[in-house]
């Protein structure tokens, strides 16, 4: 068979019209189909709203902003070696070795008082030690009787001399109280300054509780005037420094 160029032209023209026939697919093929790419779409949104729901370390974590940061109060165990010199400076060493330094001074001085003035010896009043090192008088007598016992309590050197040092060893017993944090539980927690002493401990009421006549008619030290000493400071002391 010879092939010649409208041979060739006629079979071209044939494989043409072929490929631009429609096919003709059955509605259940075009059915499968479609149901087919439709699975496949549900797979693909469902497979990329559980990969977006998959919470990292890195991503996804909701961050929360405070008004302002959060306070902390951490109590510290009592720490020995502090609660070890406040006791040795306030319960059974420096201030009541001070206290019992003055018992005579302060006995000698009352008995004075109540030869020379003896109805002012009965009555309602005591001492203490302000900022300047005084010895300053308070309580339930007149001006004039204020202003002569303060005269002479400070005539009696020695007793100013051994009573201006008690606000500084109380102050420094209660500083060992609160420690580094500032805190105390028992002395420290109270607000004692050189310059409320005054307004807060009575001298002359620490030594009435700490003087004792025993049988014998000597002078014996009474260790409770720690129980004093306490109640003072619980009437009149502000609770400033208490976790």
């Amino acid at each position: 068979m010879d092939v010649t160029h409208n041979t060739l032209k006629e079979t071209a023209a044939a494989q043409a019209q072929r490929q631009s026939k429609p096919v003709e697919v059955s509605n259940s093929l075009t059915s499968k189909s479609s149901t087919s790419n439709l699975n496949d779409a549900v797979s693909k949104v469902q497979s990329q709203t559980l990969t977006d729901d998959i919470y990292t370390k890195a991503e996804h974590i909701p961050k929360v902003t405070y008004d302002r940061p959060l306070e902390f109060t951490t109590v510290l165990a009592d720490d020995p070696e502090l609660l070890d010199k406040m006791t040795n400076t306030i319960s059974h060493g420096e201030l009541p070795a001070r206290v019992k330094q003055i018992q005579p001074i302060y006995q000698d001085f009352m008995l004075e008082l109540r030869t020379n003035s003896p109805t002012l010896a009965q009555k309602d009043w005591g001492f203490s030690v302000d900022e300047n090192d005084k010895l300053v008088v308070s309580g339930d007598i007149t001006e004039d009787e204020r202003i002569y016992l303060e005269e002479k309590l400070n005539e009696n050197e020695d007793l100013v001399r051994l009573a201006k040092d008690i606000p500084d060893i109380l102050i420094k017993g209660m500083e060992y109280d609160r420690g580094n944090d500032g805190k105390g539980q028992y002395y420290g927690k109270y607000d004692v300054t050189v310059e409320n002493f005054k307004d807060i401990i009575d001298v002359k009421e620490l030594l009435d509780a700490s003087a004792t006549y025993i049988s014998t008619g000597l002078l014996h030290f009474n260790p409770d005037y720690q129980d004093n000493l306490g109640a003072q400071l619980a009437w009149r002391a502000e609770v400033k420094y208490a976790y």
